[in-house]
């Protein structure tokens, strides 16, 4: 598992406790066994090293999708050839999977949360190398500091010692000596110069103006089911709306799972506000079928209860990302596209 890599360096995804849990290359067939996270949304995603994931949308099983046994445990096959039990993604003629993702969206602060065990098609069972997680602000695994200040201050170092087999010199370095935080800073360096050449160079971009939408069925690698539309705003001359859809029912049915608006610097850096469907605020009117909401990104929040504010004085320049999760299809992208302006 990766995951602590990535989030050592900049900190976790800003929904809390939006877990990550990266496999590294794995022969299949496999079977993944765990016990669900508590949380608003998780799925279990195979990258596979045929393709298959760009043609086919089975690659990724959502929580409402698993079954569950007596015990409330699931088992996920990774296969060709369909199980008689349990949950399964069709992997072709591939013979790897060149990762396979386990997400856990915004964990219930307090529970626990252990990755699934691996089982090869010999019966032979792999234990991830970060196993268990307990969910509260800025959580990370065990191995690295969870305070807000020293998340961002863990260093490449403290990685180093632990992927090397040296744990316990991993956690006496965590914060980082001087040449890890110069390597960090010159990481976060590269990364803000090559998201600003694409956003801003390769996409073109407008401020305030446009909105990147995700490609049918490429989002992630091939997924359809986690779409990100990508705007860049400005708040240095003035407050700036994000407006998007919230909640959307047609004949009963959510047209998608979970949403999200987060600011970022261009170094990927996560601000810290961020506002998920259960904090948004809605418009008080539904318009038909779809009820709405209005993020405002300011230098200067009021704090007014009931008003979406996001405080990005720290960062008034930088990338707001709408996360759209586990749409019904590619329409409802094209419907729940949000807007990006200045508030006149």
């Amino acid at each position: 598992c990766v995951d602590y890599v990535t989030t050592a360096m900049i900190g976790p995804f800003p929904e809390l406790n939006d877990f990550n849990a990266i496999t590294a290359m794995v022969r299949l067939p496999v079977v993944l066994k765990g016990v669900p996270p508590e949380c608003r949304y998780w799925s279990i995603q195979a990258f596979l090293s045929g393709g298959k994931e760009i043609v086919s949308g089975n690659q990724i099983v959502c929580d409402k999708e698993f079954s569950l046994d007596e015990d409330g445990k699931y088992t996920l096959t990774i296969s060709a050839t369909k199980p008689s039990s349990g949950s399964w993604i069709d992997s072709g003629d591939a013979v790897m999977a060149k990762m396979i993702v386990i997400r856990a969206f915004c964990c219930n602060p307090g529970s626990g949360w252990r990755t699934p065990d691996l089982y090869a098609k010999d019966g032979s069972m792999t234990k991830m190398s970060e196993t268990e997680r307990i969910a509260g602000p800025c959580a990370l695994s065990r191995t690295v500091s969870s305070g807000p200040v020293t998340r961002l201050k863990t260093s490449l170092l403290a990685n180093a010692f632990f992927l090397l087999g040296f744990p316990q010199y991993a956690r006496a370095v965590v914060t980082g000596g001087l040449g890890a935080v110069l390597m960090r800073r010159m990481a976060l360096r590269k990364v803000d110069k090559k998201m600003r050449g694409l956003l801003l160079g390769v996409r073109k971009l407008k401020p305030n103006v446009d909105v990147s939408m995700p490609a049918a069925r490429a989002s992630l690698g091939g997924s359809a089911k986690h779409s990100y539309f990508t705007m860049i705003y400005d708040a240095r001359e003035g407050d700036v709306v994000v407006s998007g859809v919230l909640k959307w029912k047609k004949d009963g049915k959510d047209m998608f799972r979970y949403t999200s608006v987060t600011c970022y610097e261009f170094n990927a850096l996560p601000l810290p506000s961020y506002f998920d469907d259960r904090s948004l605020t809605g418009h008080a009117v539904p318009q038909g079928d779809k009820e709405k909401y209005d993020v405002v990104l300011t230098t200067k929040p009021t704090r007014k209860k009931g008003l979406n504010e996001i405080d990005v004085s720290q960062y008034p320049f930088g990338v707001v990302v709408v996360r759209l999760v586990y749409p019904v299809d590619d329409n409802v992208l094209d419907v729940c596209k949000p807007e990006i302006s200045m508030v006149v």
